[in-house]
């Protein structure tokens, strides 16, 4: 074909054939998979949904900027990722249009109505002629054996000869259409759940409630109402009992959360790491655990026999009273290299660098050293363990299982089922002639070898009785 005549072709082509033909590329197909592998690998190696201060701290405030960008820190919530998926879905709906016609009309065709021709029998992949003196017989014989393998045969009879037609497996056409429809399916799925879910955590202290959850943004974490409230009743480390060893390693924590609502108890449940309670759509995992610590620390001043009592709390600055001081507590250890509890603080003091030094229990005259105007104490630790929860919300999940079981049921029928059919015909004549036998698959050829061998062995035995 000359250039000109395929430009003429080009020309004659609607804005819609042209967009059609680029959905339903196979090319276009195998590029959107590959990259969204490449996208998969980089939202493995890029941590998602974490702060902005860890992500200038690893990456630099250049590369965050550029990174942030183009979104790569939350990258399955991202209008591009959506966008990729949305093409996609459309270039497998092209595909399954195109192909579809072809399968229906595979689905109706019928053997024809005058039976086996000789046209046919040249292009059948499996055909044997079995030789017969005299009339031909077994016409009932033959039937029962094409219902016995493949169901009830057609009867077509010509002047000449009787056709009889069976099949079996015509529903195995549409096992590729099936697993298209099952991928529309979970992509879909996952675009409503990353358009309308989330996740988000929360601690909650032991026998405290809760009634919002908070979602790491760019730069801040953001409280949402849960519209209901969460009570921990209770929540549980359970130990590995190994005789011999002080060292203690967790084999499982639990919670027992009970939900709240308009004043009553709604459910109660245990959650356990991959066990999590289920209530209007959203999930509570048990994610992680911990301690918070509350202090209280002694200030005695110099030429002061009275000792100040300061309660402070982990993480959290407190001023000390009468000065322009202030301390925080940065953490608290069970043991401090064999020295028993301590707490590891900062002070902060006008015009000075902060300090950060440790405080032990067991050893109250250590602060002595710093010879300073005042002298501090670990008096008391008060202990409150919490449960970290994730709490997920994906109302997709349920269309995305939906396309996953439609998609086994589409490769099973795919590779566990093939379309087959067979004719038998029967020529009508005195002085005898042959009974031929022919037939075609549209998979498992080598297992189709067998069956067909079998049925043409049948027939002929029927031949002869």
């Amino acid at each position: 074909m000359k250039k000109t005549d395929v430009a003429n072709n080009e020309k004659g082509k609607g804005i819609s054939t042209i967009l059609f033909d680029l959905f339903r590329s196979l090319k276009l197909t195998i590029f959107l998979l590959i990259l969204l592998a490449i996208i998969s690998i980089i939202g493995t190696l890029i941590t998602q949904g974490a702060t902005a201060e860890e992500y200038v701290q690893r990456y630099g405030l250049t590369l965050y900027e550029v990174l942030d960008f183009f979104n790569l820190f939350d990258m399955y919530h991202s209008w591009w990722f959506s966008a990729i998926l949305l093409v996609l879905v459309i270039n497998l709906i092209a595909c399954s249009i195109h192909r579809l016609p072809g399968v229906l009309s595979q689905l109706s065709r019928k053997p024809g109505a005058t039976g086996l021709e000789d046209s046919m029998i040249k292009v059948l992949p499996y055909v044997e002629k079995v030789i017969v003196s005299g009339p031909a017989k077994g016409e009932e014989e033959i039937r029962r054996c094409l219902q016995k393998r493949f169901g009830v045969p057609e009867r077509f009879e010509t002047p000449s000869a009787i056709t009889l037609y069976s099949e079996k497996g015509k529903f195995s056409r549409l096992g590729v259409p099936l697993s298209h429809l099952s991928i529309i399916i979970i992509l879909v799925g996952a675009m409503v759940g990353s358009i309308y879910g989330f996740k988000g955590f929360v601690n909650i202290l032991e026998g405290e409630t809760i009634d919002k959850i908070y979602q790491r943004g760019k730069d801040r974490e953001i409280a949402r109402p849960l519209g209901f409230s969460v009570l921990c009743d209770d929540f549980k480390l359970i130990f590995y009992d190994l005789p011999g060893k002080k060292e203690r390693h967790v084999k499982e924590y639990v919670s027992v959360l009970t939900i709240l609502e308009n004043g009553g108890e709604v459910l109660k449940e245990t959650v356990r790491v991959n066990h999590p309670l289920h209530y209007k759509g959203l999930a509570f995992y048990q994610s992680s655990y911990g301690a918070l610590h509350d202090l209280t620390l002694g200030v005695q001043w110099k030429g002061q026999k009275e000792k100040t009592l300061l309660r402070v709390s982990e993480g959290e600055t407190t001023p000390i009273p009468n000065s322009p001081f202030a301390i925080r507590v940065l953490k608290y250890a069970h043991e401090v290299e064999n020295f028993g509890e301590g707490v590891q603080v900062v002070l902060f003091k006008p015009n000075q660098q902060p300090r950060v030094f440790w405080l032990l229990k067991n050893f109250p005259e250590i602060d002595q050293k710093r010879a300073d105007e005042f002298v501090l104490t670990l008096e008391e630790v008060l202990e409150k363990e919490y449960t970290g929860l994730q709490v997920a919300k994906d109302p997709g999940v349920w269309i995305v299982w939906a396309g996953c079981g439609l998609m086994i049921l589409g490769l099973i029928i795919s590779f566990f089922f093939s379309h087959q059919r067979v004719w038998v015909r029967i020529t009508r004549s005195p002085s005898g002639g042959a009974i031929v036998v022919a037939g075609s698959t549209s998979k498992n050829r080598i297992g189709f070898e067998k069956t067909f061998a079998d049925l043409a062995g049948e027939v002929r035995s029927a031949s002869r009785k």
